[in-house]
């Protein structure tokens, strides 16, 4: 046979895809396979966070009393909504302040804030009477599905309403509409004659559930307990989906014996 019409065959040794590339210019690559699962892992994990961080949202809506008879408490709760929002900023998690004062007249001092471009506040003057119809319609209205998935509404006071334009059969109607869409709704009520239910009898008159009320003493850890608990609230929400029962147990046992339960001890940020 003419060594001309002769086809080069490959030699046994030499696979097709080998030739392939070397026929192309090819150059085999080798790939590091720990690296890419590594790689493909971690663009998961980063996913799952992004969702888990959406999916614990959360605003907390704080409607608080500064009518006469609030005077002096406003010291004892502007530095613990500072260390609040401070502890709240250092987290991963997105949280929204709401903060809305009210006497007779009310006063939104900001809404939905996101914690970390937040400021400290200072007290504020307390003289007036307590317009709190007016106080919750104005402070839940401007909250949407859309601000967070956790909703706190809080409402600390010590008096019950006086001259709200506002009547009470709206109000409930606004917080039932609200519970039922899965928002929380709480009342924490300072009652000067000491009555144990009487923050669960006030609560119910509003639609708010009676298991969402206790009665506060704002004397010695009063206040910085209810900080505490808020924070508590919020992680059970983000941990387990749900406000424990017993939420309120260091507030009601602070009101029961003032002087003898402390908040627990807390490193607070600079």
């Amino acid at each position: 046979m003419n060594k001309d019409n002769m086809v080069n065959k490959p030699n046994s040794g030499t696979s097709k895809l080998a030739l392939l590339r070397q026929n192309r210019g090819m150059k085999k690559q080798e790939v590091d396979i720990g690296k890419a699962i590594d790689g493909f892992a971690a663009s998961i994990d980063d996913k799952a966070m992004m969702e888990e961080i959406a999916r614990n949202s959360a605003i907390v809506n704080l409607i608080i009393d500064c009518s006469g008879s609030m005077d002096g408490t406003a010291w004892k709760i502007a530095p613990e909504i500072n260390e609040f929002a401070a502890r709240q900023a250092a987290k991963i998690y997105t949280t929204k302040m709401s903060l809305t004062l009210f006497d007779h007249e009310v006063d939104q001092q900001f809404s939905k804030l996101n914690v970390k471009q937040f400021t400290p506040i200072f007290p504020w003057l307390c003289d007036g009477g307590t317009n709190i119809y007016d106080a919750i319609f104005s402070a839940i209205t401007p909250i949407r599905k859309a601000d967070a998935n956790h909703k706190l509404h809080l409402i600390i006071t010590d008096g019950q309403n006086g001259g709200s334009r506002y009547s009470e059969e709206e109000v409930r109607q606004l917080i039932t509409t609200r519970i039922n869409d899965g928002e929380h709704i709480f009342l924490l009520y300072n009652d000067e004659y000491q009555r144990n239910d009487s923050a669960k009898i006030y609560a119910e008159s509003l639609g708010i559930r009676p298991n969402n009320a206790a009665n506060f003493d704002r004397n010695g850890d009063g206040i910085k307990i209810i900080f505490q608990t808020i924070e508590d609230l919020l992680d059970g929400l983000r941990t387990k989906g749900a406000v424990p029962e017993d939420w309120a147990k260091a507030i009601t046992a602070h009101a029961a014996n003032p002087l003898g339960v402390k908040a627990r001890e807390t490193k607070y940020l600079e």
